[in-house]
């Protein structure tokens, strides 16, 4: 019997701690099917989303939102272009810099009490200081630059920024650059490169920016900076402060993601070989220090994230590809396991361009209508073990089941945010629900009678709406 008991602990345990998807609410969309999420952060504690979208659920939120545990928010009047028919702009991508959150993208406004609030006129960058928008720099001139902003980075206390750009401009005047900009929190500096691609100079973008090795490694659609032979830099370069310096002969087409994972330089893109295409790299590649080197098998398809969860050391892909360079379904999404490429929960039905973990959870966001084989999600979801972590649905926090284990009589006490009611669930370890309790959110404790179960291994879960709150182990003894 002690045998099964223990059979039965490990079997739930690994079901209990297995991963599954998670749709937030109704996810983001607009009146066009030209909708996505282009980046996932978080600030102030709060998972932050930008990307192309006008609504979340009924509440317009302008390309920007929070999640505040139940539902999307808009972040104040968020990001907005009045060139454009329903005033959205394009959010492309987040850093934090000087405790403020930075967006970058296409847009002319951000924030105020109306579109086209002229005090909050800001060309294609912005700052989120948590409850207001603000141009990058004091007016009375508009801030900011004359193209979209794709790429930022923080190196040496300054703000990098990279795009499709030949003028930036603060409260000194308007400075001449190409494709790269540095702001100090006062003033845009001298530019530090003249970015050049081998397709026109407005495609020679700076997409991504990581530290590494003490410098800043900036990559994109450049292959040659300050008017350096075409070729020279291979779509991405170093900068130690003082001059650019090359890694070998990069890639040989752009590459859209660079982080550093395990001290090492990993770069993800469009490329499928090195610079002098003597080493097939399938659209992801790491550095060394002297030559670039295939991970694994790669993918078959363009690589538009690569991100490192750095608290359970884990390495994701997101993009266009559907396999890994072996031919193995990998639909979007994938996770390195140190020797291949492996899909993550069936993967999605579209394109992937953002990964953030946060509380053992990882978001992902793109071109999406569903995760897994059948979940609905519109561009935006979450893969993890329960909705516990991230979503804030209890005063405390805590929702405490006791004695556990217990002899088939126990108390619950919670205490729920929403008046909204509740739903205690007991499952069997092959997934049959054998009890069900409705829980008043004005009570804080109620009984449970489990008497009539047979002893093992159960769990519970309390869902509050669609939302579970929380997901745990039952053990029943007689």
């Amino acid at each position: 019997m002690k045998q099964i008991i223990i059979a039965f602990l490990l079997l739930f345990s690994c079901a209990a701690k297995s991963q599954q998807w998670y749709p937030m609410d109704v996810g983001v969309t607009n009146s066009t099917s030209n909708h996505w999420v282009s980046d996932i952060t978080s600030f102030n504690g709060k998972i932050i989303i930008g990307g192309h979208f006008k609504t979340t659920s009924t509440t317009i939120a302008n390309s920007v939102a929070q999640w505040d545990g139940f539902h999307w928010q808009p972040m104040g009047l968020g990001i907005w272009d009045q060139s454009e028919t329903d005033f959205t702009g394009y959010a492309y991508k987040f850093n934090t810099y000087k405790s403020k959150l930075v967006c970058g993208g296409v847009f002319n406004g951000a924030g105020g009490s109306f579109v086209g609030d002229t005090t909050h006129y800001a060309s294609c960058i912005a700052c989120w200081d948590g409850s207001t928008w603000h141009p990058i720099s004091p007016g009375p001139l508009v801030s900011g630059t004359n193209g979209e902003v794709i790429g930022l980075g923080v190196y040496d206390d300054h703000l990098f920024l990279g795009g499709n750009f030949i003028a930036v401009g603060d409260s000194s005047g308007i400075s001449s650059v190409h494709e790269l900009a540095e702001w100090n929190d006062t003033v845009f500096l001298s530019p530090t490169g003249l970015l050049n691609g081998d397709y026109s100079p407005g495609l020679a973008d700076a997409y991504d920016f990581a530290n590494y090795n003490n410098k800043l490694i900036a990559a994109g659609r450049f292959n040659s900076i300050n008017g350096s032979p075409y070729g020279s830099y291979g779509f991405i370069a170093s900068w130690d402060g003082t001059v650019w310096d090359s890694l070998a002969s990069g890639v040989n087409a752009p590459i859209f993601s660079v982080v550093v994972y395990n001290g090492e330089l990993y770069a993800g893109g469009w490329f499928t070989a090195s610079g002098d295409n003597l080493t097939p790299l399938n659209y992801i590649a790491k550095w060394d220090g002297t030559q670039w080197l295939p991970v694994g098998e790669g993918v078959n398809d363009t690589v538009y994230n690569l991100y490192v969860d750095s608290i359970q050391n884990k390495l994701y892909a997101g993009g266009a590809f559907t396999q890994t360079g072996l031919g193995v379904q990998a639909r979007h999404i994938a996770e390195w396991s140190g020797t291949n490429w492996q899909e993550v929960g069936g993967g999605t039905n579209g394109l992937v361009d953002a990964l953030y973990a946060k509380d053992s959870n990882l978001y992902v966001g793109g071109e999406f209508t569903q995760v897994g084989n059948s979940i609905s999600a519109n561009n935006i979801a979450r893969w993890g073990r329960s909705s516990v972590g991230d979503l804030q649905l209890t005063k405390d926090k805590k929702i405490e089941l006791y004695p556990n284990p217990n002899i088939g009589t126990m108390t619950l006490e919670y205490n729920l945010i929403s008046t909204e009611s509740a739903m205690f669930t007991i499952f069997d370890i092959t997934g049959r629900e054998v009890k069900q309790q409705q829980l008043n959110a004005q009570n804080t404790s109620v009984i449970i009678d489990a008497t009539q179960l047979n002893p093992g291994v159960y769990y519970y879960i309390v869902k509050q709406g669609n939302t579970t709150v929380k997901s745990e182990r039952l053990v029943i003894v007689k």
